[in-house]
Order: C-alpha cells, then structure tokens, then sequence
C-alpha cells in the first residue's frame, strides 16, 4: 500500500518514545474504536506502553473488537500512579513522621510538636506524580477542542489520523486522507508501511473496521485500496466475518381473523337449521 503518509516522521517519533497514548472522542465510532486497539496492540507487539482513552463508556456492540476491555476513560499514565500527600503546614512544627500497617492497611502518623495546633483536614492535598513521557495519537479527531482535558495536551508530540475533509490539522504530524474510506484501511496502510508488527487480532480489528465504516464494502467511498487493506487483513489470518448483522425483520404470525357474531332473533330464519323450499321430484327417488 503505497501511501504518501509521513512515515519517517513518525517512525522517528516510535523510536524515540517507550510510551504511547491513543485519544478517541466521545462516543466513537466503530471504525475509530477498532483503528485505536489495532495501533495499540502493534505497538505493544514492538515493545512499546500504550493506552487507549476514552472519556465516554464502550457500546456493547464493539465488544467483537480485541482489547475493547482496556480502553480507560482517564489518562492515568499522563499524571502517574505515585500517591503524594501534601500538607499545607509549618515544617518546623512536625516532630516525625511515620507509618504503621495496623489493620492491615497503611496508616500515616504525622506527630506534631508541644504545643503545636493539629493538622486539620483542610490542609491535606493529595496528587500523583511519575507520569509518563512519550507522544499522543489522536483518533478520528478532526479538531482537538472536542476533548474533554484538551487543555492539557501539549502540541509537541501529536500525532493526528482521521480522514475526515473537515479535520483541522492541528497536529504535529497530521496523518489526513479524506479518499480513504475509513481510519481502519488508513491504519493499514500506516502498520504496513513503518513494518510494525501484524497478527490476527491486529488484522481482525481493522478488517471489522473497514466493513464496518464502509457498511460491508456497498459505500461509494470504497475504493481499490480499500479491497488491498482488507485483504492484506485476511492475509494476517482475519475471520472474514461480517461486522454488521442486519437487523432481523419481525416475523408476525398471522391469527385468523373470527366470523363476526351476529345477533340473531329468536324467530330469524337464519338459526333454523337448512330445508329445502320444495321437495324432491319423484323420479329423483327411483333407481
């Protein structure tokens, strides 16, 4: 799949950086859920850490997708998982400090000294150091203000694939190809090309993806290389299996209808039993 994509670039960014973190938007598409686990697990595949994001819960319906259960819906590698207690006291009024494991929990004694007016609760600031360092990839994003903690993502770093027309570029490395049919045949071709690794899971998640956002393959937007993404997928041992299950027409089992009751009269001809209105000719009765 020859692309014109910024591949050096990136390749650059992968080597230089141990840690990734993948961003989705609020309630995502499919093609965008299955492009993010893809890349993730390909980079894990390379020794990488990555996280996928999402501030919103997964739909049941992409439950088919590989990894869909490790998506979280906070960056917690970006501020670290080191508790730090703080407290917003004098120094030199502490007398020491230390820990005890009663109960079977960890308990902090902070002792003050004679004298000293106790540490109020007010006073304790808690927070989280150790976060992690490396780039950020944006998912079928087409402008980064449509994220909750936008405000915290430094530009240096990011890396922006989507192939909506009406993305914004805001990226370091944008990655935006608005003929491609979907970000699932887009990732394809980025995994390909930077040689990552590939296996069936990878390829399982970008195949549902591509019939997926293509509404199994019938959309005017798929093209040549959206059949060589797929079948670069199946290549990878992908279950050619149909992403969307039509929904199932309901079946009504027709009742027959009752004859309409009628009210009949006591002296209505209609309820007395059948006679003919004249006898029988009598040759009718010979043998």
């Amino acid at each position: 799949m020859n692309k014109f994509y910024p591949f050096e670039e990136l390749r650059n960014l992968i080597e230089q950086n141990q840690n990734v973190t993948i961003f989705l938007a609020k309630n995502p598409m499919f093609d965008h859920v299955a492009s993010a686990l893809a890349l993730k697990l390909a980079l894990e595949e390379k020794g990488k850490s990555c996280d996928v994001i999402c501030s919103t819960p997964m739909k049941v319906e992409f439950s088919d997708l590989v990894g869909i259960d490790t998506i979280n819906q906070k960056n917690q590698s970006a501020e670290g998982k080191d508790l730090v207690v703080s407290l917003n006291y004098p120094l030199e009024q502490i007398e020491k400090v230390s820990y005890n494991d009663e109960g079977g929990k960890l308990n902090l004694l902070v002792q003050v000294k004679e004298g000293a007016s106790r540490v109020e609760k007010e006073q304790i600031r808690f927070s989280y150091q150790g976060g992690k360092n490396g780039f950020q990839v944006f998912v079928g994003i087409d402008d980064v203000s449509k994220l909750d903690q936008s405000e915290n993502f430094p530009k240096e770093n990011l890396v922006n694939i989507d192939n909506s027309s009406a993305n914004s570029r805001y990226g370091k490395i944008n990655i935006v190809d608005p003929e491609a049919s979907s970000c699932s045949q887009m990732v394809v071709a980025i995994i390909s090309n930077l040689g990552l690794p590939f296996n069936q899971d990878i390829g399982g998640n970008l195949y549902l993806g591509i019939k997926n956002a293509t509404e199994n393959f019938s959309s005017e937007r798929v093209n040549a290389e959206t059949f060589e993404a797929a079948a670069f997928c199946l290549k990878s041992g992908a279950k050619n299996a149909s992403s969307i299950k039509p929904t199932p027409k309901p079946i009504f089992e027709e009742t027959p209808k009752p004859f309409p009751k009628t009210q009949l009269s006591p002296n209505d001809s209609s309820s007395k039993p059948f006679r003919s209105s004249s006898a029988p000719s009598p040759d009718w009765l010979e043998p």
